[in-house]
């Protein structure tokens, strides 16, 4: 394993690598390419017609009236560009180089990706001056990329989240005047806060995990403290400790909705025209008589429901995902403008955690809302969604993307409600 050395001087190195692959190869190089491949006007209707989502920035004008880029943008641009050609293998394989440059711990695994994904770009380049988009590859920033593994085994890892850490915010805390010694001094506080931090985290899930344990440990302690009083400092671990990482459960997972909901008593009828949820009605139905079978009440089109906007899914550490389905507002009287639908994907789990695809579906949330009174008393908000096709074994070979297409059922989308909260949810 391989991590940033604290203060190497390879850093700065480093960090200009990082921004030739950003911007001399990603936007000088790869981005003219398909540019000239498939045209300014497509690769414009491409971004437009990429949908929005939280966490991506949506070009909703395109890229072509941009004069001014930041290495921020560039990140944006890569995080759809695949999306937008898949078809081409040299793209795949730059951004693949680039994702495995950007990782802040590095395998063995890792770095033969990282040699991996460059011998797949100069295996497939050919067809770039097959297309007489480029007459050589006599590019002195696409031979840097060559000795990348190279410099992350003599230097550490080329992410620049140190440098932020340890330059750019180090200088603004600082009152921009003999600010070296600051910076120091500022990094040093940083360090000392971060250390207690994770020494009180280690104290709080080992009472989680023994607290029979940890105060048999601390009685001992306290009973050897003029004997350890040269050993054990306010930082000290004990030498025979185990730190065992939480588990994310279904219990450590928070579902926040809005106090009040945005739409409320909103009709069957409005939820299949302004959310498209064509098969509610159907989906409702099951639902009661899985979920609540001593209800005597027939649900009909004149039932109201609570619709919310969204709802934040929170896990531990610090993961956020916001799942949207509001329908699409039309501009108002005078500048106020419209705004699209939007009904987000999101990946639903069976339950069982897991850091690969088994047990996981795409389906895309059009409705979320409460149960009406009539029905019974429902602690969980519930979402109406559809299905999309299950993933296959093997994603696509040239793209590297798993492709999913609508799930339907007796020629109707395949629908169901969910309850939100019931198993591990994640927006993709």
């Amino acid at each position: 394993m391989i991590l940033r050395p604290f203060g190497t001087s390879g850093a700065g190195v480093l960090r200009k690598e990082m921004t030739e692959l950003h911007k001399g190869i990603f936007k000088d190089h790869l981005l003219k390419w398909c540019l000239d491949i498939v045209g300014e006007e497509e690769m414009d209707a491409r971004f437009k017609a990429m949908p929005d989502y939280p966490g991506l920035r949506h070009f909703k004008k395109g890229i072509s009236m941009v004069k001014q880029w930041t290495g921020t943008e560039h990140k944006e641009m890569q995080r759809v560009f695949l999306g937008l050609l898949a078809v081409l293998v040299v793209t795949r394989a730059i951004l693949d180089f680039s994702y495995y440059a950007q990782l802040q711990v590095h395998t063995a695994e890792s770095l033969d990706g990282l040699e991996s994904a460059l011998a797949v770009f100069h295996s497939n380049k050919d067809i770039l001056q097959e297309l007489e988009v480029r007459e050589h590859f006599n590019i002195p920033k696409l031979h840097q990329l060559s000795h990348y593994v190279q410099s992350i085994l003599l230097f550490g890892t080329t992410d620049e989240c140190l440098h932020i850490d340890f330059a750019k915010e180090a200088y603004r805390a600082s009152n921009k005047r003999d600010y070296e010694e600051q910076m120091a001094l500022w990094l040093q506080c940083q360090e000392a806060v971060f250390l207690r931090g994770s020494y009180l985290d280690w104290l709080l899930e080992r009472s989680h995990l023994a607290p029979n344990n940890c105060r048999s440990h601390e009685r001992r302690y306290d009973s050897d403290s003029d004997s350890d009083s040269e050993m054990e400092g306010p930082g000290a671990v004990p030498a025979n400790a185990r730190l065992t990482p939480p588990v994310v459960t279904q219990q450590h997972v928070v579902h926040i909705l809005a106090k009040t909901p945005a739409y409320p008593r909103r009709s069957i009828q409005h939820l299949i025209t302004a959310h498209g949820a064509s098969m509610f009605l159907p989906a409702f139905k099951l639902f009661l008589r899985e979920h609540m079978p001593h209800n005597n009440i027939i649900p009909s089109p004149q039932d109201h429901f609570d619709v919310f906007r969204q709802v934040v899914i929170i896990a531990p550490p610090d993961s956020r995902w916001c799942v949207r389905a509001t329908p699409e507002v039309c501009p108002g009287r005078g500048r106020k403008p419209g705004s699209p639908a939007k009904f987000d994907m999101a990946l639903m789990s069976n339950g069982v955690p897991t850091r690969t695809l088994e047990g996981v579906r795409v389906a895309q949330v059009r409705v979320i809302f409460t149960l009406p009174r009539q029905f019974g008393t429902y602690s969980r908000a519930l979402a109406y969604i559809e299905w999309f096709t299950p993933f296959r074994d093997s994603p696509d070979p040239s793209s590297g993307l798993h492709q999913v297409s609508r799930s339907t059922r007796r020629l109707h989308r395949n629908a169901a409600l969910y309850i939100v909260g019931a198993s591990a949810t994640s927006a993709t």
